[in-house]
């Protein structure tokens, strides 16, 4: 993990739904084991209901807590787990604050779908990567606290520093996937 996500710092985790905190607990407990420094910091709106449950992880303090749009700036890469909803009323918002260079990750390609239908694109000076458990996030969790994994699948869809492939491996392995396989997003 410290060679394939090497570069990154910070990464946010934007959201607290069904795969966020199953990713970022998996991410949390795999970078502790690999005596990693990259932090994590999660993304929410200041008056999200999610707060409490982040801090009743017992593993997120408020100083892992930021809002969106400081957590998209200050992060070297960043896992959008909203829901689609919110991800088409808030892609240009998360476009307009993640920093040239960085890495932005998603755990399915309905964004993608969204921008084709309206004639967008993602932002070209950005990595693009997806990393896509086959399975619900509590379950993700489940496993991965039993010492498995669930399956899942990666793909790279801009790659602007020749690490994106690492990233979204790097990703898949921190969360637990005992396989990883190539899809498109």
């Amino acid at each position: 993990l410290n060679k394939g996500f090497e570069g990154i710092k910070q990464i946010g985790i934007i959201g607290w739904g069904s795969q966020a905190p199953s990713q970022a607990l998996n991410l949390y407990d795999s970078l502790q084991e690999a005596n990693s420094d990259i932090k994590i910091k999660i993304g929410l709106r200041p008056e999200s209901k999610s707060i409490q449950k982040v801090l009743d992880t017992g593993v997120f303090k408020k100083e892992n807590i930021g809002q969106i749009d400081e957590v998209l700036q200050e992060s070297d890469m960043n896992l959008i787990l909203i829901s689609d909803k919110a991800q088409v009323d808030n892609y240009n918002r998360i476009f307009n604050n993640i920093r040239p260079g960085t890495t932005l990750g998603f755990s399915h390609g309905f964004l993608l779908g969204h921008l084709n239908n309206i004639n967008k694109k993602y932002p070209k000076d950005v990595n693009i990567i997806m990393m896509a458990p086959k399975g619900m996030g509590p379950s993700l969790r489940k496993e991965y606290l039993k010492g498995g994994g669930i399956n899942s699948s990666v793909s790279v869809e801009n790659d602007t520093d020749g690490k994106a492939t690492d990233y979204a491996l790097s990703w898949a392995l921190g969360v637990g996937s005992p396989i990883i396989f190539e899809t498109t997003l």
